[in-house]
């Protein structure tokens, strides 16, 4: 009888402790970008991976644990296992990563999704290895960009002289370019300063436009492909992932490709439901004619934002010219 009960107590210390040493627990990051595409596709992530690898790790998202910007640092540092981290965060450290905010260069996701696995892809994991310690385990885009306004923005000259809060560095340089002011305000301020009158305009997602309320407080949506793919991705400390256990990795990866894949697949779909919800609630749409598209993106207003570009990338010890030269080609090839 004692030997039967020392073995069953034996049995279950042995399956405690198998359990407890194969659960995993990862702190994540993220921005609530209230009716993105970006939140949508995210809050999906926590029951998806634990159904995925059958409870054995688990992801508990937090927005307010680590102020968004801070977040790729936190996951350097260990502060977090990981980020849902966007572009505009990395403006200073990593510029490279902001390829897609450069004006005219890439002006269509679909084209962008078809550029990630040749080309994209290995150029930005090799950036969050190198500048932060994480390794990449999907990618995604914001929904179509939008400018939100109260008068008419209809030609590039109606810019001229306007407070405007865009999300970054190079939509700021080419906003500077043509006359506009760039004016900084916090992510959860937007509507409330735009109602104020601290901004005259702001430059956002056309499904955070919606999340964030903006038809009560403004009534034009302009669409001027301006900064159009603004990059996220999900990244992991790298010891955070070596830790995992090596039959969970493949699991992990192909669970976040396909999440990965799935966003992809909805962001047209996404992009016109969200216009055509600003529409119904009271906003008049303008999408820029070709010949004001071309005024704006003449080589006079852009050079100079890759110039600058440019020289951030080269403080940072990166080559942005290199980079552009290889999208270009490839985009020739597509």
């Amino acid at each position: 009888m004692r030997l039967k009960t020392w073995t069953t107590l034996l049995l279950a210390a042995l399956t405690s402790a198998g359990a407890a040493a194969q659960s995993v627990k990862w702190t994540i990051g993220w921005t609530n970008a209230n009716g993105s595409s970006y939140a949508e596709t995210i809050k999906t992530v926590p029951a998806r991976i634990e159904a995925a690898t059958k409870g054995r790790l688990k992801i508990e998202l937090y927005d307010t644990l680590v102020a968004g910007a801070e977040q790729p640092a936190a996951v350097r540092d260990g502060r977090l296992d990981g980020s849902f981290a966007v572009s505009p965060w990395l403006s200073a450290e990593a510029p490279l990563m902001n390829f897609g905010h450069l004006p005219g260069l890439l002006t269509d996701v679909a084209l962008y999704q078809k550029m990630l696995d040749p080309l994209l892809r290995g150029e930005m994991a090799r950036v969050w290895a190198a500048k932060y310690g994480a390794v990449q385990l999907a990618t995604g885009v914001f929904e179509d960009q939008c400018i939100i306004s109260k008068v008419p923005l209809h030609t590039v000259a109606d810019f001229n002289g306007k407070k405007i809060r865009v999300h970054n560095t190079e939509a700021a340089a080419l906003m500077r370019t043509i006359g506009a002011v760039p004016t900084p305000v916090p992510f959860g301020e937007i509507t409330p300063a735009l109602q104020r009158g601290i901004v005259d305009v702001v430059m956002t997602s056309v499904g955070t436009a919606n999340g964030f309320g903006f038809p009560a407080v403004a009534k034009q949506l302009s669409i001027w492909r301006i900064g159009t793919v603004v990059p996220w991705s999900f990244v992991v400390n790298q010891a955070t992932w070596g830790k995992l256990p090596a039959d969970l990795k493949p699991v992990v990866e192909a669970e976040f490709r396909k999440i990965e894949d799935e966003h992809f697949a909805r962001h047209a779909a996404f992009s016109k439901d969200s216009i055509d919800r600003l529409v119904k609630a009271g906003m008049s749409l303008y999408v820029a004619t070709p010949e004001e598209s071309a005024k704006m993106f003449a080589p006079a207003n852009v050079n100079s934002v890759y110039d600058n570009w440019y020289a951030l990338n080269d403080k940072a010890g990166t080559d942005g010219r290199a980079l552009v030269k290889k999208i270009n080609e490839l985009k020739a090839k597509l």
